[in-house]
């Protein structure tokens, strides 16, 4: 994916709660860079299980659908979450976008 326009305002990351030794964090893709498949990648590091850049890869496939007399466009605002399970505490994530830099609000 071609990702040289992306910037920190094309993306909002929520850290989300934890809660039921678990937590689940979201990242929301803007509509401006949502325009092809692309891979993101959410990291965590955990004092409680001594991981540290533990990375796990998210696919955000995009289409188009086109309808007789009109148009829907791809370039629409998505949401990625990545939920990590069996935690005590509430643990920092990390969201890297598909050229490998931190994404942060």
């Amino acid at each position: 994916a071609d990702v040289t326009s992306l910037s920190v305002s094309n993306y909002v990351v929520s850290a989300g709660t934890y809660g039921s030794n678990s937590q689940t964090t979201t990242l929301t893709v803007k509509a401006v860079a949502n325009t092809a498949d692309s891979t993101y990648t959410c990291a965590i590091t955990s004092n409680e299980w001594l991981v540290t850049n533990q990375q796990t890869n998210v696919l955000l496939n995009v289409f188009a659908v086109d309808f007789i007399d009109r148009t829907v466009a791809t370039g629409v605002d998505q949401s990625l979450t990545c939920t990590i399970s069996g935690l005590s505490q509430d643990t920092p994530v990390t969201w890297i976008d598909p050229d490998n830099n931190e994404i942060s609000n």
